[in-house]
Order: C-alpha cells, then sequence, then structure tokens
C-alpha cells in the first residue's frame, strides 16, 4: 500500500470548492432520475487525431476506437473502459487521459463505446465486450494486454476480468482502476464516513443507477459488483483512489479481502483527492498516476 499524504494541489481544491458550491452531487442524482446524460460520446480531441493513428470500428452497432502511435509502438494493449455510472458516455476528460496515457506509454488504447442504463443493462454490456474482446485477442495474439478504467468503467475492467478468468479466456496481465465503482448495492456502512467529504457522488444517485444497470441480475452478482468475486488467478491489480470519494469504502474493502487471501495488491490512496481526479490531467496529483503507471508497466 501507498498513501499519498501531500497536501493536495491548489487546483484540486478548488475543484472541489466549486462541485460543492454548483451542487454537483444533487446535480448528479437528478441526472440520473431524469436520464439526462448524454449518451453520445464526445468528438476525439483533434490533438489525437493529428498525433495517433485511429481506425474506428463498429462492433455489434456501436463504435471501438483503436489509437496507437505512429511510430515506437510497444507491446501493450489497454482496453480503456470509462466511467459514468453505466448512464454517462465518454467525456472529452476521457479522451484527454487516453491521450496522456498514449504520450506516456506509447502503447495502443482500444476505447469501447459500451451500451448504457437504462436504455441496455450489464449482460448487453458483457455481450458487446465479449466482441470486443474477441477481436482484441485474434487481433494482438502475442501483445500484452493491460485492462484499464476509471469509475463505473473500473469496475466492470475487474468484473470482466473475471469473467474471462472462469472461461478460460488469455487473461490481462494487469488490471488498473482508477476511483473504482466495485459494489453497486451500495450497502458498505463505511460509506457514509465519506459522504460528507465527496462533493461529486450522490449515494442515491449511485443506488439508482447501479440497480438500472443491473436490471434482472443481482446487485451481488461479481458482473454487477466486482467485490462478490473470486479474485483468485487475475492479472496484478492496482488501484488508484482519494480520500475524499464515498467509493474509497469498498476499495479498502477490496485490499482488505485481497490481503486476507494473500493476493498481492498495488493500492494507491492519495489524501485529499475526490472521486476520479484522474480525468483532470492538469492536477499535479494525474501527472504523479501517470508516472506510477509506467512504473507499474517497467515493473509488472
Amino acid at each position: 500500500m501507498t498513501k499519498i499524504t501531500a497536501q493536495p494541489s491548489i487546483e484540486s481544491k478548488l475543484i472541489q470548492l466549486f462541485m460543492g458550491l454548483f451542487g454537483m452531487k444533487r446535480a448528479m442524482e437528478k441526472k440520473i432520475a431524469n436520464n439526462s446524460y448524454n449518451k453520445v460520446p464526445a468528438s476525439i480531441p483533434k490533438s489525437i487525431l493529428k498525433k495517433f493513428n485511429v481506425d474506428v470500428g463498429d462492433y455489434i452497432e456501436r463504435k471501438v476506437w483503436t489509437v496507437s502511435p505512429k511510430s515506437c509502438e510497444n507491446n501493450i494493449i489497454i482496453l480503456y473502459l470509462h466511467g459514468g455510472a453505466y448512464y454517462a458516455n465518454i467525456t472529452q476528460m476521457h479522451w484527454h487521459l487516453i491521450e496522456q496515457l498514449l504520450v506516456n506509454t506509447n502503447a495502443t488504447v482500444i476505447v469501447p463505446d459500451y451500451p448504457l442504463a437504462p436504455e441496455s443493462n450489464c449482460e448487453n454490456t458483457y455481450q458487446f465486450l465479449d466482441a470486443v474482446y474477441a477481436k482484441i485477442s485474434s487481433s494482438y495474439p502475442s501483445k500484452q494486454i493491460v485492462f484499464m478504467g476509471d469509475s463505473a468503467g473500473g469496475g466492470l475492467a475487474l468484473g470482466f476480468a473475471q469473467k474471462i478468468r472462469n472461461e478460460k479466456l488469455k487473461q490481462p496481465e494487469q488490471i488498473i482502476l482508477f476511483s473504482p465503482w466495485l459494489d453497486l448495492s451500495m450497502s458498505n456502512p463505511e460509506i457514509v464516513k465519506f459522504d460528507k467529504f465527496d462533493k461529486i457522488l450522490s449515494i442515491e444517485g449511485l443506488k439508482i443507477a447501479g440497480k438500472k444497470y443491473a436490471d434482472a441480475m443481482s446487485l451481488t452478482d461479481f458482473r454487477v459488483s466486482p467485490i462478490y468475486g473470486d479474485f483468485s488467478t487475475l492479472g496484478k491489480i492496482s488501484i488508484f483512489t482519494g480520500t475524499n470519494d464515498v467509493l474509497i469504502a469498498d476499495a479498502r474493502k477490496l485490499k482488505q479481502i485481497l490481503e486476507i487471501q494473500n493476493i498481492n495488491l498495488n493500492y494507491f490512496e492519495y489524501s485529499g483527492m475526490f472521486h476520479d481526479w484522474v480525468v483532470v490531467t492538469s492536477l499535479r496529483e494525474t501527472k504523479d498516476v501517470l508516472k506510477r503507471i509506467n512504473e507499474l508497466f517497467v515493473h509488472k
């Protein structure tokens, strides 16, 4: 475990101040209740189109972007799953993070536009990822595969890794999670301790989103809430989380579960940091995360 106890950057403090003043939590709850999040993925920034090779494929009538370096490409394929409570699609901030990952790692990054709730559900999302992963496995048989995701995408990455392990398919060598949503039931009693510090996430909003995404499936099914799954023989898991995030309660719980099972985990906890700060690429803390990811790739 690595605790980053340095004072949060001024920029991160200001972001949290403004999120509190503008009622971000309440706005999130209303958007989920009204299903008013944008379902259309943000356009790829011109800077990515200029600097990298971009291929767009269609899988089950949804887009999948493959973004790769024009030169010096390495042996790493990152399957990146975006966050958004399973309700919101890829944002410009996600694309900027993906751009920094490309610059820092020289990896190829594959970004699927997976189905969203409430129009779709967990079962449909996994069917879509099955098709995407089959294509990745056949196209890059000798490459090192890394699953990576933020928030809901982090939970999806961990759940999908468990699913393909059960099916005896090729496991990613690493599973890297940013502020992951690990338990959609939101039933961990420790969550309420962090609620007053979190200026973004509405517990009630997340409960609504979780039930709609799960649909007929149990909230304790590992595909819905991966914290209830089996973590044996998975790829190396790394978690980046912050102490001003209600989801840290389940990140710590997963850490304890893995310690009891003697499964090694890279766990990075940032003091005073908010949910999913890693998508704000200008932050000092995000630059620290990117540096640590490079180290994970070198010392896997």
